[in-house]
């Protein structure tokens, strides 16, 4: 497999060069590089400050230290702040102390052993404090923000892949003021590793989705409406090693549907029947012969045509992605020349960086500690 350790995740080497031409790239235009801190491993997309503008956050996570990208609202970005955080592997914001300023909640990374789940409190500036930290457990991997229990504020909830049988997902329920309360753990099997929230029963309470890196399945764990959530359903997704879970409509029938990021195989795709249950996957591979499967995806409508589309990086190869047909399924993959040396990312995000009211792409290259900026042609 092409991941065969815990550490060999987190660090990869540079892929061989190839030139990739396709007419249908023209999507984006050719990468913008800006500096992002020492090794930036993952990053979102969000808008950190009151200027309108889309920011990026990155987790330099071999470096330990966040860097803030504030956007100019015309494509570009500005010198990084940054803050440190111990060993970040993966962020997400929202307002936690609900100042109407967006903050940060970050997975602080033990590797093998103890992680934590920080809450860093915004100033509507670009610039990030400490508002507290919480211990989680082993191998601590991604988390998802959202109000679980309908009580009005944001919660968190993280994976810990742990080792053989010890992995876990645990939910924090925030209090409103910056500061995370109540905790559940629920125990798992397989590596839990990529985490997603969102409606998949249409009951209008968050559910969540986990990836289960060792045995190439997604789990589903449905809220109860207080927050709480029942013994997880699993559903194949390919096999081999699944990193990270998007949740989307891709049909525009009101049901959240599955895209998952293999990284052993490709996107596959998982329907939602419609009650919160899920058939079995459909598996988009990487169509030219050196791409390699991805190791994240996001989802937009990047040619505006009212139907989503799914955008994937691998670090080991150059991004490509995939228009949807509005039917949950997609089209072959094309490629995205992006990436310096043909060498790409853990993460991708998507946002509108220059106002023309298309989606555009941003993907650490933790490599040369930069940040590829594409901006959509549409």
């Amino acid at each position: 497999m092409r991941r065969t350790t815990w550490i060999s995740a987190l660090i990869a080497g540079v892929a061989l060069v190839l030139t990739v031409t396709d007419a249908s790239a023209g999507q984006f235009k050719k990468a913008i590089y800006y500096p992002a801190g020492g090794r930036p491993y993952r990053l979102i997309a969000a808008q950190l400050t009151d200027s309108g503008n889309v920011d990026l956050a990155v987790a330099n996570y071999l470096t330990s230290e966040v860097s803030i990208l504030l956007g100019k609202g015309d494509g570009t970005f500005q010198k990084p702040l940054e803050f440190p955080v111990p060993a970040p592997i993966a962020l997400a914001a929202g307002d936690f102390n609900e100042d109407g300023n967006q903050d940060l909640a970050v997975v602080e990374s033990g590797g093998t052993g103890d992680g934590a789940v920080a809450i860093y409190l915004g100033d509507g500036k670009g610039g990030f404090k400490l508002s507290a930290s919480y211990a989680i457990g082993v191998a601590s991997v991604s988390l998802a923000v959202a109000d679980f229990d309908g009580d009005g504020h944001l919660d968190v909830a993280v994976t810990n892949k742990g080792f053989d049988t010890t992995g876990s997902m645990m939910t924090f329920f925030g209090d409103g003021h910056g500061k995370l309360g109540d905790r559940k753990t629920y125990k798992m099997a397989g590596g839990p590793f990529g985490i997603a929230a969102g409606d998949l029963k249409g009951d209008h309470s968050p559910d969540l989705t986990v990836t289960q890196f060792d045995n190439g399945s997604v789990a589903v764990f449905v809220n109860d409406d207080t927050g709480h959530f029942l013994k997880p359903v699993t559903y194949n997704a390919g096999g081999g090693e699944v990193v990270d879970v998007k949740i989307a409509d891709l049909r525009n029938d009101g049901r959240n549907d599955l895209v998952i990021a293999n990284g052993s195989l490709g996107m596959a795709v998982l329907l939602n029947s419609g009650n919160g249950t899920f058939g079995k996957p459909t598996i988009y591979h990487p169509t030219f012969f050196n791409w390699q499967p991805p190791d994240a995806c996001t989802v937009a409508d990047f040619n505006l045509d009212g139907v989503l589309d799914v955008a994937c990086a691998s670090q080991l190869e150059d991004s490509y992605f995939f228009y949807g047909k509005g039917d949950g399924t997609f089209g072959k993959g094309i490629p995205i020349a992006n990436t310096i040396n043909h060498q790409g990312g853990y993460s991708i995000a998507s946002g509108d960086f220059n106002h023309d009211g298309a989606p555009d792409l941003a993907i650490p290259i933790e490599e040369y500690g930069k940040v590829a900026i594409l901006l959509n042609t549409q």
